[in-house]
């Protein structure tokens, strides 16, 4: 499913309406450069989740792991400064990835043996939906949303339009 965004306000909005879809136990994998807009995607789905405007939503490069309470609880992981198998063992990330949260992984390519994702991921993850932000120019972007493993009964997030 493609989205396009003219403006971080249109990422946020797309991720406003994907926030108020999601479910306990949903992981999302978030790819794109630097500067695609990754952040600002996840500031919106943290409002559609109803996280307090006081919980401030912001990159965890240095943190790793942020978390926020709304609706349901959501884990914001970045895993940019990730360098091997043994430091990502370190983060205990299956005690997010099988949480009654929503998951929100940022650089998920590091998940991947290779950074290759048509690989199985070195932790087992179940269902999982892939957005891949792609710069197009300046402010524009292109949102692709893919289901892993695809399956007969989908995802709410596929109902967006």
């Amino acid at each position: 499913m493609r989205f396009s965004s003219r403006s971080p306000e249109d990422t946020k909005n797309l991720g406003q309406r994907m926030g108020r879809l999601l479910k306990p136990g949903d992981i999302l994998l978030l790819f794109g450069d630097l500067g695609a807009g990754k952040t600002t995607l996840v500031q919106g789905i943290a409002q559609g989740m109803e996280v307090p405007p006081d919980q401030y939503v912001r990159s965890p490069s240095f943190t790793l792991i942020n978390e926020y309470r709304g609706r349901l609880p959501m884990y914001h992981i970045d895993l940019y400064r990730i360098e091997s198998e043994g430091e990502m063992a370190d983060l205990g990330l299956e005690d997010y990835l099988f949480g009654e949260g929503v998951t929100l992984i940022e650089w998920g390519e590091k998940l991947f043996p290779d950074q290759k994702t048509d690989q199985p991921p070195i932790i087992p993850i179940g269902l999982r939906v892939d957005v891949r932000l792609q710069i197009e120019e300046e402010n524009d972007r292109t949102l692709i949303l893919t289901l892993h493993p695809e399956t007969p009964a989908g995802h709410p997030l596929f109902a967006l339009q």
